[in-house]
């Protein structure tokens, strides 16, 4: 089975969200530069493709609805 990373591509995104009416604030000055990272490195992937993997990963394990338990 692919890890989540691997199924990932450069521009795909599971959510579009609307534009935020709330204002921009400077987090530098707040926390301070060396608390934050610069990325995040979080994969690319279609909300389907997001789903599809982690149902897979679920499956893997056993339940009783979807197998006879001896």
């Amino acid at each position: 089975m692919e890890l989540i990373f691997e199924i990932s591509k450069p521009g795909r995104s599971a959510a579009n969200l609307s534009a935020s009416d709330v204002p921009v604030v400077d987090v530098d000055h707040i926390i301070g530069r060396k608390y934050l990272r610069d990325d995040l490195d979080l994969p690319e992937v279609a909300e389907i493709d997001l789903v599809r993997h982690y149902t897979n990963l679920s499956r893997r394990n056993f339940g009783l609805d979807l197998g006879f338990y001896p």
